[in-house]
């Protein structure tokens, strides 16, 4: 009876040292389910680690009351990180870095969203905030009876080292798959696949670690992917002979008079490697400089081809479409963007892949041909980097008015900064484009604001940033669906999928009205339209708790969430094209910028894109985020850990292994390119 008795006289003070290790787990545990992310062993490693250090730190104190204040502090932050993360992710489908932090003030346009977002999540903010009360109620009794005894915390430390010793042991000797935890831990900070591995706790101390004090190390050795599942899928076509007569889109020299009409004259095709005459010099000191040009030096070009110069000297308008999706194209409800889908260039395998900050780094992927760096948010402002191959520089030099406009808060991710320093003369709302100011904004009267502004005074390239087909998709807080209604009120869809159609019919209207205002000033054929969406409709998924059930039914079937979910349409289209082209290649938002300097005629090196030409004959990289990726031969799925075949032959161990050593190159110095201004040191050098 004793021994029971001190076991429960000693519970309150078991209780009060554990406490924060219960709310840590507690919290991984819920986030977890809430967003359907792993959770495994280092989440709990690390959870007991930092725990037993500020539990440790806390009971230093020996005034009791100042331990429960701190103890209730600790509580609300761990609850409150929490709660922001899974709110933040509902609205943006990525997490929070602490750098966003920044631009506080520019996310205050999305209080109501978050408002909203709080609401239809609130039986999970519910649960997450379960701690402080429980603190507060029970705890705080608890902690009145833990005695101010030197021994708790020197006993804590020891746990903190134990814990810690082992957990980290365990992340550095941890190879696997293709982000494996090691690289993550030291090297390549990725905020999602970090929460995965580590917890979001520890995710959020990496990111402070490696974006606010600049820490990270060289992680070095190839990563072990391990055992992974095959699966064949052979009738798909993969475009790796664009010769081939299933692929219209030839890039293969040819001899022009073979598909020449009697009398037309014929152009010969340009051939040779596009690239320009770069030095790189190969006795850099700089290490990290040195390995650029070593890489970018060696790299594969793509060739010249028929397609080279095709556009050259015709007005390009290029626009990145809010939340565009495919399946918005219908030849009734949507003519305009039904026409010129069908009547211009078709990529039947192009995909829109979703980075780490949603719009942003779908404008940054689109425009520039780079991949963006996952560990931070700094590579969206674009400011103090040379950009030379960008579109606004890129024309301005041949006597272009390089012209961008965005129909929301001009300066939302600094674009105010980011615009200019891409060769544009920019405005968007609060910056001379006055459009009424709704949430969302109409697209349609940003087309009619802005065209006067440059239409009559050809050449012209001009960069659009829609906003109409913004979340949230409903009929009483979206200005735009709310608008369009009635367009939609017939459609056999629930509500959140008409009201997503509702707001992307604006975007229709803008688009049938840029074509009249071109065709009345006599730039129709001379004008070269590019369309692509920043992201998929996220806002379809995330806000219905991770179901697929308003993209399944918007796609009417249902949709494969790895590769699928983030095919898309790429729309290219001029107006004197004669018939279309079809291109069944795979290809990306990555490859867009390539394919449109070739098309242009552009100077431009084609190794120093990430991207490629899609219609050159090189081996086409679709690459996602999680460094799963399509090429010409296999679907990498590196979540799952799978393989699907596309071709009839074997896949070896070590193709698989170079075709992911060649993605982690990629990201690697696309990342390089960007921290370290690569196009800047290597034109001064020139």
């Amino acid at each position: 009876m004793k021994r029971h008795k001190r076991i429960i006289e000693k519970l309150p003070v078991a209780a009060s040292l554990s406490w924060l290790f219960f709310v840590f787990l507690f919290e991984e545990i819920v986030f977890a389910i809430l967003l359907k992310h792993p959770f495994g062993f280092y989440a709990v490693g690390f959870s007991l680690c930092f725990a037993a250090l500020l539990t440790g730190l806390i009971f230093l104190i020996r005034n009791a009351r100042v331990r429960f204040i701190l103890m209730g502090i600790v509580t609300v932050i761990v609850c409150l990180i929490f709660i922001v993360q899974l709110i933040y992710f509902r609205i943006f489908n990525t997490l929070f870095f602490v750098q966003i932090l920044s631009l506080a003030g520019d996310a205050a346009f999305f209080a109501d969203i978050a408002f909203e977002k709080i609401g239809s999540n609130l039986l999970g903010v519910l649960i997450l905030v379960v701690p402080v009360p429980v603190f507060f109620v029970f705890v705080r009794k608890a902690m009145n009876t833990v005695p101010a005894d030197r021994r708790i915390p020197i006993a804590l430390a020891a746990l903190f080292l134990a814990s810690g010793t082992v957990t980290t042991s365990a992340v550095l000797v941890d190879r696997s798959e293709a982000i494996c935890a090691r690289d993550l831990m030291l090297s390549e900070f990725i905020h999602e696949q970090s929460v995965d591995k580590f917890g979001l706790l520890t995710a959020t101390g990496l990111d402070i670690r490696y974006n606010v004090l600049g820490i990270r190390f060289e992680a070095t050795g190839s990563a072990d992917i391990g055992e992974v599942d095959f699966e064949d899928r052979f009738t798909d076509p993969v475009g790796t002979d664009p010769s081939s007569p299933s692929h219209p889109a030839s890039t293969d020299p040819q001899d022009p008079s073979e598909s020449a009409e009697p009398g037309e004259t014929v152009f010969p095709v340009e051939t040779g490697p596009n690239v320009m005459e770069i030095d790189f010099n190969m006795e850099e000191e700089d290490s990290e400089y040195l390995e650029m040009n070593l890489f970018f030096s060696r790299r594969q070009p793509t060739e010249k081809n028929e397609y080279t110069g095709l556009f050259k000297g015709k007005n390009l308008i290029l626009i990145t479409a809010e939340a565009f999706s495919m399946h918005v194209i219908d030849p009734e409800l949507t003519p305009t963007l039904y026409k010129l889908s069908t009547e211009g260039f078709v990529f039947n395998n192009f995909y829109t892949p979703i980075w780490n900050v949603s719009t942003a780094s779908g404008e940054y992927v689109a425009m520039n041909g780079l991949l963006p760096d996952l560990g931070t948010i700094k590579y969206v402002v674009i400011q103090d980097r040379a950009m030379p191959f960008s579109f606004g520089h890129q024309f301005a030099k041949l006597g272009y008015s390089t012209k961008a406009y965005h129909n929301h808060t001009y300066t939302y991710y600094s674009r105010h900064i980011t615009y200019p320093n891409l060769g544009y003369d920019y405005k968007g709302y609060g910056s001379g484009l006055d459009v009424k100011y709704t949430w969302p904004e109409s697209d349609l009267e940003m087309i009619n604001l802005t065209c006067p502004e440059y239409i009559n005074d050809p050449p012209f390239h001009v960069y659009y940033l829609t906003v109409s087909g913004h979340c949230n998709y409903n009929f009483y807080g979206n200005y735009i669906s709310a608008k369009n209604k009635d367009k939609v009120d017939h459609l056999p869809y629930s509500e959140p999928v008409r009201a997503f159609l509702a707001a992307q019919l604006e975007f229709e209207f803008a688009l049938e009205e840029l074509l009249e205002r071109l065709e009345e000033a006599g730039q129709l054929e001379n004008t070269v339209i590019a369309i692509s969406a920043d992201h998929y409709p996220y806002a379809l998924v995330e806000d219905y708790e991770n179901s697929f059930q308003y993209v399944n039914e918007l796609a009417g079937k249902e949709i494969e969430a790895t590769f699928e979910l983030y095919k898309n349409s790429f729309i290219l289209w001029c107006g004197d094209m004669k018939e279309p082209v079809v291109v069944d290649k795979f290809c990306s938002s990555l490859d867009m910028a390539p394919t449109l300097s070739n098309l242009f005629g552009l100077e431009y090196d084609s190794r120093l894109y990430i991207g490629t030409d899609i219609l050159s004959s090189s081996i086409p990289y679709v690459i996602f985020k999680d460094y799963s990726f399509i090429n010409d031969k296999i679907m990498y799925d590196n979540r799952n850990k799978k393989v699907i075949r596309l071709v009839d032959e074997e896949i070896t161990e070590e193709y698989l292994d170079g075709c992911i050593s060649y993605v982690k190159a990629l990201f690697k110095y696309s990342r390089m390119m960007y921290r370290k201004d690569y196009y800047g040191y290597l034109f001064e050098q020139q």
